[in-house]
């Protein structure tokens, strides 16, 4: 696993953690964070997208610090 999959368009398929992030609705479809990391984030409290650094035209998600 990965901490996050930005240099790729797609995350690994063995990332069976991001894949339930995006499922139950903690991350969008085109987080591509590590699922181990967003896992964590939300298990704190924490929103995933709030402090990431990906490329936001690639992951088609929320703004950075923006809330859910």
């Amino acid at each position: 696993m990965k901490f996050h999959y930005f240099d790729q368009y797609k995350p690994d398929k063995d990332d069976f953690r991001l894949t339930l992030a995006i499922n139950q609705g903690y991350v969008p479809s085109g987080c591509l964070l590590g699922g181990k990391i967003v896992m964590r984030l939300v298990a704190n409290g924490e929103d995933p997208c709030a402090g990431c650094n990906g490329p936001r035209e690639k992951l088609f998600g929320r703004p950075k610090g923006d809330p859910k």
